[in-house]
């Protein structure tokens, strides 16, 4: 494409943005709400999983200790007035929409805005977890509305939804943390005195917000539980020595017996007969395995025994945590799905063709970046590097790769086109 053509082309895309924008978006809307009819979904247990947390909270009765209280409260009102699959699928577009604003603070550039929604926008992954009822979606919107309004210098309406991705996954609590301070010091270049007041006020926030969720954890455990009793758990399981693979997975002769089509063959990361004689476990004589003690007191018991038995595992065994690290860093940037049902030839074939280029280019960019640091893009890099981090101590997947894999893009898209322009006489505009 000559400069003219390019030049016409760039000029009538801004001219006409909205319009192009909204056609994109609603072609993405038309796509997933079609594959709803379509696409054959295996089943999950997530929906169920978080209606029955509502009903038991509601109830009174003992609610799970590894979820967060808010995707399965959206859950149960949503299911009420619509589908929690159309609601996902509305989420992920209004996520275009914000991720054509966030592009702006990277590169300023119309083309690159417009090929980055275009990509996203039918991009498999997204149009999967969008006709899916997982949380991974609200997620991943919470994640991109929070960081626009860090480029925004909204720093306090960003920690709000920033905290309310916490109360949904609580990974990026961290990370949330260090980008108040990145923002307002190094950003915007504030002065210290008036970073650290806005600090302080953010922490406020995020008390304010998660304050209901501590009183309701004190009066089920009787003790201060910050987010849920998940984290030594998953640790147990990424670092045992039934562990192969990276994953978290039992499939046994039941799921085969009942999945034939999504199982064939058994798999197992852990069993709880490692733990036998740690406090919350017992030995069950009529199923002849481990399995947990009842009651409140026993599941912070097991709290701190998977805790003691994962860390003196990884303490004793350091080439081992070693190798399953290195398998878990393998699996989160894996081609294409590991999971049996999704591991076949033409699910392969869309993951690589999707999934390979974006990859690739971001990992030039990561080169470019460790010569030339863009305090832009320090944010991207600092979710999505975390994000793998954390995934390489506890258990790996793709599904877990998901909520960073927008920023991915966006990062890679950025590099080819910095390409594209100092390797040709042609400049976007």
């Amino acid at each position: 494409m000559s400069q003219n053509n390019l030049f016409e082309f760039q000029n009538y895309l801004y001219a006409n943005q909205n319009l192009i924008k909204i056609t994109i978006i609603f072609l993405s809307l038309l796509s997933k709400l079609i594959l709803t009819k379509f696409f054959s979904l295996p089943i999950f247990f997530d929906v169920q999983t978080y209606l029955d947390t509502v009903n038991f909270f509601l109830s009174g009765a003992h609610v799970s200790d590894h979820i967060m209280p808010l995707y399965p409260i959206i859950v149960y009102i949503v299911e009420i007035f619509l589908n929690i699959q159309l609601f996902n699928i509305i989420i992920s577009c209004l996520t275009i929409f914000l991720i054509f604003d966030l592009t702006k603070y990277i590169y300023d550039k119309i083309l690159f805005r417009f090929i980055v929604i275009l990509i996203l926008s039918f991009y498999p992954f997204n149009i999967f977890y969008s006709i899916t009822g997982f949380s991974e979606t609200f997620y991943i919107f919470t994640l991109t509305l929070m960081l626009l309004l860090f480029y925004k210098d909204k720093i306090f309406y960003a920690t709000i939804v920033g905290t309310i991705g916490v109360l949904i996954k609580p990974i990026h609590f961290y990370p949330l943390f260090i980008l108040i301070f990145f923002f307002d010091y190094f950003y915007f270049k504030k002065n210290l005195k008036k970073t650290l007041y806005n600090f302080v006020l953010c922490i406020l926030i995020f008390i304010t917000l998660m304050t209901p969720w501590w009183i309701h954890n004190y009066k089920q455990y009787n003790k201060f539980i910050m987010f849920n009793l998940a984290a030594p758990h998953t640790l147990f399981i990424g670092n045992n020595p039934l562990n192969n693979s990276g994953g978290g997975v039992i499939i046994d002769d039941n799921d085969i017996k009942k999945f034939p089509n999504r199982f064939s063959e058994k798999h197992s990361d852990f069993s709880y007969d490692l733990l036998k004689g740690y406090p919350g476990f017992e030995y069950d004589p009529n199923k002849d395995k481990i399995v947990f003690t009842e009651g409140v007191n026993a599941a912070l018991d097991r709290y701190d025994s998977y805790l003691e038995y994962s860390l003196n595992y990884i303490k004793n065994n350091p080439s081992r945590f070693i190798e399953l690290s290195i398998k878990k860093f393998i699996r989160f940037w894996r081609l294409w799905p590991y999971s049996q049902e999704f591991n076949k030839l033409h699910y392969i074939i869309i993951s690589i063709i999707s999934f390979v280029p974006m990859v690739f280019l971001f990992s030039l960019y990561c080169i470019k970046y460790l010569k030339n640091f863009e305090k832009k893009t320090f944010p991207l890099i600092l979710m999505i590097f975390y994000f793998n981090f954390v995934h390489m101590i506890l258990i790996s997947s793709i599904r877990y790769r998901f909520p960073i894999e927008n920023f991915i893009i966006i990062l890679a898209i950025y590099f080819g086109l910095r390409i594209y322009e100092n390797s040709s006489k042609n400049k976007l505009i």
